[in-house]
């Protein structure tokens, strides 16, 4: 009787040593299987749902000429993102003073009529670049409601009076440069209105001559607004981007005077 008690003892034991062995096994094999996926989407879908993240973005396709999420963000790929900043500023261009009429410049030697979609053009592709030649920038506050949020950004932005001053330089340094001869083709009675596109046209020029754009010593703040969809998603908006440029531009020289 007290061997086979033993027995049956042993017997016990060795199942209660095997039992939890199996079991580790099992839970070892399963369990990563479940927990790597699952993750994934849950990053993914709260770095949407962080509107500092996606503020960050946005401005990175502005300042930067990034594009990473840009579709998730803005509802464009890149070449569409590309063609409203473009579309931004050739909207804007001659919006006080119209340009309707070709320039007609004279070089040395030689003379070449501008259009008006060119200079149109010209200008509104120097101006994307010339904010992408920004630097210093960042977000300093961040206030989120139901609806989206809306977020303060400091930068140091382009000085357009110094810019302005960039282009009246390099037309006076143009050799046989003649305003007159330029504006030769607008009315009589619009000529001193119509100098404002001769600085939209040397803005063109001078970017594609490698210009930088000259920036504010000092920063300033403006208010960038994002959307909050259904899902609790934040994107820009049709206004983001006109916050952005408008925000990041002021008119004066570089001391902000």
């Amino acid at each position: 009787m007290i061997k086979r008690t033993k027995l049956i003892t042993s017997s016990i034991v060795a199942a209660m040593l095997i039992l939890p062995l199996a079991g580790c096994g099992q839970s070892a094999t399963s369990q990563p299987a479940n927990a790597t996926q699952p993750t994934e989407k849950v990053e993914q879908k709260n770095n949407l749902q962080d509107s500092k993240y996606v503020a960050e973005h946005y401005l990175s396709y502005i300042y930067d000429g990034k594009t990473a999420q840009i579709e998730d963000i803005t509802g464009e790929d890149s070449s569409e993102f590309k063609e409203e900043q473009k579309e931004f500023f050739y909207n804007r261009a001659g919006s006080v003073t119209p340009i309707e009429y070709p320039l007609v410049i004279e070089y040395e030697g030689f003379s070449e009529l501008y259009t008006p979609e060119k200079i149109k053009d010209e200008y509104a592709t120097a101006m994307v670049n010339y904010f992408e030649q920004i630097d210093d920038y960042k977000i300093i506050d961040t206030e989120e409601s139901e609806d989206g949020a809306e977020l303060t950004i400091e930068v140091k932005g382009l000085a357009m009076n110094a810019l302005a001053n960039q282009a009246n330089s390099y037309m006076d340094s143009l050799i046989g440069f003649d305003q007159n001869l330029a504006l030769s083709k607008y009315p009589s009675d619009n000529t001193q209105k119509a100098n404002a596109v001769l600085q939209f046209w040397a803005m063109g020029e001078l970017f594609q001559q490698g210009n930088k754009a000259p920036m504010l010593n000092n920063s300033t703040t403006y208010t960038m607004y994002l959307e909050k969809d259904n899902k609790g998603n934040y994107q820009a908006t049709e206004d983001t981007m006109s916050d952005v440029y408008s925000g990041s531009k002021l008119d004066t020289y570089e001391d902000g005077k």
